[in-house]
């Protein structure tokens, strides 16, 4: 089983052994645990190569999330596994229909749809973060101007990702806020 780092999503990382049988301490950057399953592939933080490791089992202990992979079975072996990105494969993550990865979103064309239906472009997304975990989006201009704009469900119409198009209907004002200063 092989992947390119573009074929999965980075879910967490492991930040300490726990106890003698090769057990790690997984600490979570996803909204959920149950990504944590199947194959698991992991990578030093410096980087490195990416190689998959088959989990073997997952508990909770304290509060932490505790996980043990196939041929991990000494403290030194989870040692040798400290720092270490643990990604999914993307395939393996089940998406709602209307649901997106947000590394998927920069590069789309954004439209502005007014009360009549009525599009106008307003810029390309550029990036995506998510600070306070306030998905946010980085709009450019044709005339260069960046527009930080809420991503939440009451502005964001529709996003057409083989179209390359993301429709949004901003609240009143904001655009004033970045277009007009």
């Amino acid at each position: 089983m092989s992947f390119a780092e573009k074929d999965l999503l980075p879910i967490g990382y492991l930040s300490k052994a726990h106890g003698i049988r090769g057990e790690l301490v997984f600490v979570s950057v996803a909204e959920s645990s149950d990504l944590v399953q199947g194959t698991l592939f992991l990578r030093h933080r410096s980087g490195g190569a990416i190689r998959p490791f088959p989990l073997l089992r997952k508990r909770t202990h304290h509060g932490s999330l505790l996980l043990s992979f196939a041929n991990v079975t000494t403290r030194n072996d989870a040692e040798a596994l400290r720092s270490h990105m643990v990604f999914v494969a993307m395939q393996d993550v089940p998406l709602e229909d209307d649901e997106v990865f947000l590394h998927d979103l920069p590069g789309l064309r954004v439209f502005t749809v007014n009360e009549k239906g009525v599009e106008t472009e307003l810029g390309l997304l550029e990036d995506v973060s998510a600070p306070a975990g306030q998905i946010l989006w980085t709009i450019r201009t044709p005339d260069g101007k960046e527009i930080l704009f809420p991503a939440v469900d009451e502005f964001v119409l529709s996003i057409d990702l083989e179209a390359k198009r993301a429709r949004v209907a901003p609240p009143p004002g904001l655009l004033d806020v970045y277009l007009n200063a």
